[in-house]
């Protein structure tokens, strides 16, 4: 079970945040020692200072990856509310649009669990238990409480910035090295962090707008490589709370694009299947 758990984590690791906060609070998140005023986005606002909002947006888009097959080698590192667990490796072969598959494996290598996602459909069978299970890729969605289909999933892997919507921008601040954009949608706020230069996403803070809810993620990208054009973070920082906290580190010891890729996913007979 614990493989599903990260598993959840991975694929919808930016689904789980906190609950909405106040404006004061959002703004602690930003660096203190900068002391460049916050720019509140009004349809009337200054067409230098739109201007200025809009390079800063193309440049962010401009980092957006993508590719027809993408490829990794992944370590993981999980930690929850009973402490440190055993880190474990992924291997992960996507192809856009269409696939998810996902085979993990623990200490010394020993195979535990293969995931395939399609359009509509989530399995996944267990090595150690002998067992599998088929739901429809609702499950995940009702999970999460969220609209999360395929290409939502494939861009939390691949490193892309998810639930951001850029025509409700409400407020934007720039400072000395970073660039923040805060994001207002009906159901979370999403308090993006933006290297000064080149527009890379260093951070993403989601927060739910409702007050009842008490979800938090903080999504931290880092160790920048380039690969044909492609700026790729190699490093992640997941760290989700809700009523328990999971801290996930993702460290890409290989990924490639545009290969050819297999994705095979055969069920032995002698496996039984779960609900």
């Amino acid at each position: 079970m614990r493989y599903v758990a990260v598993l959840a984590a991975l694929v919808l690791g930016a689904s789980f945040w906190a609950g909405c906060r106040s404006t004061k609070k959002i703004q602690q998140v930003i660096n203190k020692k900068d002391t460049t005023a916050l720019v509140i986005v009004h349809k009337d606002q200054a067409p230098d200072s739109l201007a200025h909002l809009y390079s800063v947006l193309t440049g962010m888009f401009g980092h957006h990856i993508d590719y027809t097959t993408f490829s990794a080698k992944v370590r993981v590192d999980y930690s929850n509310e009973q402490g440190h667990q055993p880190d474990f490796t992924a291997f992960i072969h996507m192809k856009k649009d269409s696939i998810i598959w996902i085979d993990i494996s623990g200490p010394l290598g020993i195979g535990g669990f293969r995931v395939l996602i399609t359009k509509d459909t989530l399995r996944y069978y267990d090595k150690l238990a002998n067992t599998y299970t088929v739901r429809p890729l609702s499950y995940l969605q009702d999970v999460a409480e969220l609209p999360l289909d395929l290409p939502k999933l494939q861009d939390l892997i691949v490193g892309n910035l998810v639930f951001f919507d850029s025509t409700r921008i409400t407020s934007y601040r720039q400072g000395a090295a970073s660039i923040y954009l805060l994001s207002a949608g009906d159901q979370y706020k999403n308090l993006v962090t933006l290297a000064n230069g080149d527009y890379r996403i260093m951070h993403s803070k989601l927060d739910d707008v409702d007050p009842t809810r008490n979800r938090t993620a903080d999504l931290t990208y880092d160790d920048y490589v380039s690969q044909g054009g492609i700026l790729f973070p190699t490093t992640r920082s997941i760290n989700l709370s809700e009523k328990s906290r999971v801290d996930i580190e993702l460290n890409f010891k290989q990924f490639e694009f545009n290969l050819p890729l297999t994705y095979p996913f055969n069920v032995p007979k002698k496996y039984r299947r779960i609900k």
